[in-house]
Parts: structure tokens; C-alpha cells; sequence
């Protein structure tokens, strides 16, 4: 059996000298290594039923980096490929592996894909083709990925367009194929978690640590274990390509995708209840907006399981929210019916001015005074307060300090309006996350820095437009992969 990794690796900095911390620290983050990683899990369980593979899963946020790489040097012989799912944050720490595995054995073949890849696909070949063997852009490969797997293990490859999503180097210059639409992968091998290493026991110490002691204090209830749950995927704002101008969320080629109906989405919750997780964080970018038919069939349609079950004993759900979305009281009402205890709510500015930089009004377009819109998702802002303490639901909130075009009166200004946001949110507030800006790539704000000809108008004045002009890359990256 050939063995093929999948790496979830930890951020950069907390393994590698020198390199700049990009994100919050782990051991300050919240929902840092509390549970198993997601997309790692599906590319691995996507792999369980490929003859002549065994799937090997490894989190190097709870495995330590020593320990990652000697696996690699012990089990060289029998690895067909090294796959890593790198964020900005992670990104140079995946290059290392990746490295790592070709000079222990130049044979293993290595994989990349996740926002970073997908924002940077031609600088990330450009530059690391030298051990990058392929990559994956956006979110619709577990198929392609299966089949490029499949495809090695017999000691063949097809040309690019039998890989949809893939980018490879070839002849001097990056080949890529288009993606193609595919259903949420749902046939999760929960088995493979601990089939390498023991990654439930960190899990476990770490979510005892960090998330129940706050929920056992605001909701009285004692919670053992978490796992991410997809029903859906995407934000509403990913429909007119108009994220957030901090947002480097790369959705692919579907701005939403979600499970086929409320049958199946509980079909999942009750899978992932029955083996003893009791924490369901639904990853979907924003639930009430952009899911809100899933959301209300799934309370119509609730299985005899779900009704039976009272609801101390039921698991505790979490997911995310826009404040537009959650200021409706209906929307609280059917997420709180749904068990959804928490909600991520992003209230990234408070002044208009800012909330305008940032992109962040969702009022509709026709509206013809954008400070107006502002105002209006302002407004949104305190009343989600309200609803949220209303309807019995905790909030894990986010501020992103600073935006481009700030001055210092508009930050006093910004600042003022967040305290006026955290004391309504007295007693509903069970975390506070607060960021300096720092554009990744994929941003608006990132790309408005880094190609500055390609826009007309600069965000503090409004949305960038972008026009036609030649692109402009950063010089930051190394252009050789690490030693």
C-alpha cells in the first residue's frame, strides 16, 4: 500500500525562524486546534476507497513539527505523495514539508490547494515549481484530487483538463484547468483522525482548555468534544463577487454550495452527535442570509431523533453570522430552534466611513448614498446586539482594527464606536476577537496594495474598481524553496 499524507500545517512562524507572524498566536486563538481539521479530514476520507492507498491524516497544529517531519524521513519508501492545505498563515510551513519530503525522496509527489494557492496560483508555481508538483484552486477538487491520486498510484498522469481545478507548471508557464462544479463531500472516515497519531487527545485538551469552560459559565452546559460540520458553504456577498475588502476567502467556482436538502443536513448532524461530539461548528461563511431556506426547512423537517431528544441533551451548535443577517429576529428565532447557541458575528468598524471603506453595507445597490447604506449596516450592528440577548444566543465577536485611507481621528472614531458596541453587547459577548488589518492575499485590500494600476478609485472613496491594466506582484516571497 502506498502511503499519501495529508498535512494541515501549523502556522509558519511557530516552526520556522524568521518567519513573520501573520495571524493571531495560536495559543491565543480560540478555535485553534480545538478539533479535527476539516478540509485535511475530507481529502483524506476522499482518498479512503482508492485501491492500493492508505490515506494518513496528520494536524501539525497538535503534532509536533519534529514528529511531522521524522514520519516522512521513517516512512519515505512507501509514500507516494505529501499534500498539504496551506493558508497564508501556514503557507511557508507547507513549502518546508513539501521540500522536506522531495529531499528525503525527489519521487514523492507533492500537492497543494486552500485560499493561499488559490489567491497566488502563478507566483506560487513561479516560484516553488521546484516543489510543488501540483496544486488545487478553490474549493470543488475533492473529485479531481481523488482522481489525480488514483492516477499516480498507477503510475500515470493525464493531461490537466481530466483535473478540474488543478494548476501545474509546464513548458515554462502555468497550465490550469477550469473547475467544475461537485456536491459537498459528506463520506467523512472519522477513523482516519487517529489512525497515524493520536490527534483526539490534544483535540480534546485543547477544547477543555479553551472553549467549554466559557460555555459551561454563560449557558450552564458541559460539552465534551467539537467537530466542524459543512451543511454549506459561502457567504452572500460571494453572489455578486463582492466580499468584504479584508476578506480573502477564495470560494472558487460556486459562490454557495450546500448539502441537498434538510434531510441530508441532518443526516450529518445526527452522524457526528451519535459519535459523541457534542460542539457542531457549521462552517458555512454566513449562515441566516445565505442559507436561511436550508436553515428554516431543516426546523420544519426536524427527524423524531432531533424532536426525542431534550434539549440539555442535544448538541450545542455555533456558526457565523453577518449582523444584517442576525438583527432579524426571525432569523435568531430559527437558529435558536436549530440549537445554534453561538454565532461569529464580524462588526468590523463602526462608522460609516469605515464600514464603507471596508465594503461592509449590504443595503441594497439602488440604494444611491453609500454612507447611507452604511449607516443602515451600523444600525445592524446593534440591533444583532439586541436580538441575539433576545433569543438567548451567545457571540463570539470580531473587530478588524484599521482599514486603507485611516487616519488617527477616524480611528478615535472607530474605536468609539466599538466600546459603544461592546457595552450593548454586555452579558450576550462570550469572546472578543480584535485584529489589526493585515491584507492577505485574495483581499481587495490586498490586491488594491499590490496592484495599484489595476484600480481606479481607492477604498476609502469607495469600492476599487478593477480595470484591465497589467497586474503587479509583491516581491515579498522567496523565489527558491526552502532549505
Amino acid at each position: 500500500m502506498s502511503q499519501v499524507i495529508i498535512v494541515n500545517p501549523p502556522n509558519s512562524n511557530t516552526v520556522l525562524d524568521g518567519s513573520v507572524c501573520t495571524v493571531t498566536r495560536p495559543e491565543d486563538h480560540t478555535d485553534w486546534s480545538n478539533f479535527p481539521s476539516l478540509g485535511a479530514l475530507t481529502l483524506a476520507s476522499a482518498l479512503a476507497d482508492v485501491p492500493g492507498v492508505t490515506p494518513v491524516y496528520i494536524d501539525g497544529t497538535v503534532v509536533p513539527w519534529p514528529t511531522l517531519l521524522e514520519y516522512i524521513d521513517t516512512h519515505a519508501g512507501g509514500i507516494l505523495a505529501v499534500c498539504a492545505s496551506a493558508l497564508t498563515a501556514t503557507y511557508e510551513a507547507a513549502l518546508a514539508i513539501l521540500a522536506h519530503a522531495k529531499a528525503v525522496r525527489p519521487a514523492i509527489r507533492t500537492v497543494v490547494g486552500n485560499d493561499h494557492f488559490t489567491a497566488l496560483t502563478e507566483r506560487c508555481l513561479a516560484n516553488h515549481h521546484a516543489c510543488v508538483d501540483f496544486g488545487f484552486r478553490g474549493n470543488e477538487v475533492v473529485g479531481p484530487f481523488r482522481d489525480l491520486i488514483a492516477d499516480l498510484r498507477l503510475g500515470r498522469v493525464r493531461a490537466p483538463a481530466a483535473y478540474p481545478g488543478i494548476a501545474v507548471w509546464a513548458g515554462g508557464a502555468v497550465v490550469q484547468a477550469p473547475q467544475r462544479p461537485e456536491p459537498v463531500f459528506t463520506a467523512l472516515r472519522h477513523e482516519l483522525v487517529d489512525a497515524a497519531f493520536d490527534h483526539t487527545t490534544p483535540y480534546k485538551a485543547n477544547f477543555q482548555t479553551r472553549v467549554a469552560p466559557r460555555l459551561r459559565k454563560m449557558l450552564g452546559v458541559d460539552l465534551r468534544a467539537g467537530m466542524p460540520v459543512e451543511i454549506g458553504r459561502g457567504c452572500i456577498k460571494f453572489r455578486r463577487d463582492d466580499a468584504c475588502s479584508f476578506c480573502s476567502i477564495q470560494f472558487g467556482g460556486m459562490w454557495k454550495n450546500a448539502v441537498d436538502g434538510p434531510e441530508a443536513a441532518w443526516r450529518l448532524i445526527e452522524h457526528m452527535s451519535r459519535r459523541t461530539y457534542d460542539y457542531l461548528y457549521l462552517t458555512a461563511d454566513e449562515l441566516p442570509l445565505t442559507f436561511g431556506a436550508l436553515l428554516r426547512s431543516m426546523y420544519e423537517q426536524a427527524p423524531p431523533w432531533w424532536t426525542g431528544t431534550p434539549e440539555s441533551d442535544r448538541p450545542v451548535m455555533v456558526g457565523y453570522a453577518r449582523a444584517d443577517g442576525l438583527s432579524n429576529p426571525r432569523h435568531a428565532e430559527t437558529l435558536r430552534r436549530l440549537g445554534v447557541r453561538q454565532l461569529m458575528v464580524g462588526l468590523d468598524a463602526g462608522s460609516p466611513v469605515s464600514l464603507k471603506a471596508m465594503n461592509k453595507p449590504l443595503s441594497p445597490l439602488k440604494e444611491a448614498d453609500p454612507a447611507h447604506r452604511a449607516e443602515l449596516m451600523f444600525e445592524h450592528n446593534v440591533r444583532a446586539m439586541r436580538t441575539a440577548r433576545e433569543h438567548g444566543l451567545l457571540l463570539k465577536v470580531g473587530f478588524v482594527i484599521g482599514h486603507l485611507g485611516m487616519g488617527p481621528e477616524l480611528l478615535a472614531d472607530n474605536i468609539a464606536s466599538m466600546r459603544r458596541l461592546v457595552d450593548e453587547g454586555k452579558g450576550v459577548i462570550a469572546s472578543l476577537d480584535v485584529e489589526v488589518l493585515s491584507p492577505e492575499p485574495g483581499s481587495l485590500d490586498y490586491r488594491y496594495l499590490t496592484e495599484p494600476v489595476s484600480y481606479t478609485h481607492p477604498p476609502v472613496g469607495g469600492t476599487a474598481t478593477s480595470s484591465t491594466a497589467r497586474r503587479r506582484w509583491p516581491t515579498t516571497w522567496p523565489r527558491s524553496c526552502p532549505a
